[in-house]
């Protein structure tokens, strides 16, 4: 099956027109849409009553891509954000909880920057973000051309199968 949704739902103007109450953006994308990227994990990790709030305004079957926090994809460096990467992994993995416990996540989005390109160092970090997710489905998503190469495209492929439920490009 395939579910389209888009990037956030708070920036689609036209789905909110006639809007009267701007805290009602969620409830209106989810009458449209069955899934979203939420994309403000990628900033910061939510707060739980924010995550809390988010599953009870969507319907049972609406879903949430989570894109996950700057600092793990090596856009940002983690000690901006904690004392560890461990400790950052370990708040990602407790905000996700609620959704994963109430069935409401589709997976997490682990974009990489575009400087990220294909090699070893690059690819253990790929497998070591999998062990930490293991409990959570997830996607990746490569910007850098180097994966997309005719040279490592039948690595690229076995890594994907041991290390996603889903890949994605971009």
């Amino acid at each position: 099956m395939i579910n389209i949704g888009l990037t956030g739902w708070g920036d689609h103007y036209s789905l909110y027109e006639d809007l009267e109450r701007q805290t009602d953006k969620l409830k209106t994308y989810a009458g449209h849409f069955p899934v979203v990227e939420l994309d403000a994990t990628y900033y910061a990790i939510q707060p739980e009553r924010n995550i809390l709030k988010w599953i009870k305004e969507t319907p049972d079957t609406f879903e949430f891509v989570v894109k996950i926090h700057q600092a793990l994809t090596l856009h940002a460096d983690y000690k901006t954000f904690a004392d560890t990467r461990q400790e950052l992994f370990d708040q990602f993995k407790n905000m996700l909880e609620p959704l994963h416990t109430q069935k409401k996540l589709a997976m997490v989005l682990v974009q990489f920057p575009p400087w990220f390109d294909c090699n070893a160092q690059n690819i253990k970090y790929i497998l070591y973000v999998r062990q930490q997710l293991q409990a959570f489905p997830m996607c990746v998503e490569f910007r850098h051309q180097s994966w997309f190469s005719d040279t490592f495209k039948e690595q690229n492929i076995g890594i994907f199968n041991r290390t996603s439920d889903h890949s994605c490009s971009s």
